[in-house]
């Protein structure tokens, strides 16, 4: 009789567990958004193998507004999106999304042409740098650095990251700040451009923190029904982070991310990883929110709740 009751209790304490864990929308899959680019970088292993699973589904977005749109409407439960990003969707409602985890570091570079070379940010005073909009991070990511450094610059915004690059195409402006993959296109496009400074290492000299650019997000409505599923999501998409972001694999790791759509082709998708490894990375817990406060409060962003910072256990 004990051991039947024992076994009994084995089941039910299954049921519970199996209930808990995967009480999910959609036929029983997350459904997961990866914005092309750097954020979605690391997700393209995970993408690969679950590519033909009743697990996870994919959604790879190249506009932004559509993203937070169906992150909004439930289409997606997750999202793969900027750090900016996510602390004004958090201020424009509360209680409605946590950060999960950092997933990219800095993807930003200065680029001049051919008759301009820029060394150091000093040098930058009285010049004007190019930058994209929309630009909810580059922009108080560069004006940052600058009024750290006292250097008077003029910063000039064009409408779209490929608005830039066609100005690097046309040689028709000498300073411009690009993340990647743009740098790569833009200097496939004119190889007379030249990458002068990393604004990762730019942001290091003035802040303990790094620069945290990408992150994770998830519906709080979502992680309380399936907080079980959500900490077994990210201990894989931490190992396919490791696994794109370690430079042994680039090959792989190259078509990993062409084949999940968030790149377009091979050559920028390896000259991409190229000038990211050390900056694709996964990031949770105590560690992440340190960094981003940090952050949030250097671009003089809106500090969003304790209860914005994710913790699994």
């Amino acid at each position: 009789m004990k051991r039947l009751i024992a076994i009994l209790l084995t089941v039910s304490a299954l049921v519970v567990s199996l209930c808990s864990c995967y009480s999910l929308k959609n036929d029983g899959k997350i459904t997961i958004g990866v914005m092309s680019g750097p954020t979605g970088m690391g997700m393209a292993k995970l993408m690969n193998d679950y590519k033909d699973s009743d697990k996870y589904e994919f959604k790879v977005y190249s506009d932004p507004t559509v993203a937070t749109a169906d992150l909004a409407n439930n289409t997606v439960q997750m999202l793969c999106l900027p750090t900016n990003t996510a602390a004004n969707l958090a201020s424009k409602k509360s209680d409605y999304i946590s950060t999960l985890a950092i997933n990219c570091l800095g993807s930003l570079y200065l680029m001049t042409d051919g008759n301009t070379e820029i060394n150091s940010v000093s040098e930058l005073e009285g010049k004007t740098i190019y930058a994209s909009v929309p630009s909810s991070t580059t922009g108080p990511i560069i004006n940052y650095i600058l009024e750290q450094n006292n250097v008077n610059a003029t910063v000039e915004f064009v409408q779209d990251h490929d608005a830039l690059v066609a100005k690097v195409v046309q040689n028709s402006a000498a300073i411009v700040v690009l993340p990647e993959p743009k740098v790569t296109a833009a200097l496939v496009n004119n190889p007379a451009y030249s990458v002068d400074l990393n604004l990762s290492v730019e942001w290091s000299r003035i802040s303990d923190e790094p620069l945290t650019m990408g992150c994770i997000v998830a519906r709080n409505d979502f992680i309380s029904e399936n907080k079980r599923a959500v900490n077994k999501f990210l201990e894989e998409y931490e190992a396919s982070i490791n696994y794109i972001g370690n430079k042994a694999n680039n090959e792989a790791a190259a078509q990993m991310i062409v084949d999940a759509g968030v790149l377009p082709k091979l050559p920028i998708a390896k000259r991409a990883l190229n000038n990211l490894y050390g900056s694709i990375v996964y990031i949770d817990g105590a560690d992440m929110k340190s960094a981003l406060k940090a952050f949030y409060t250097a671009i003089n962003n809106k500090q969003p709740s304790d209860s914005f910072y994710y913790a699994s256990k």
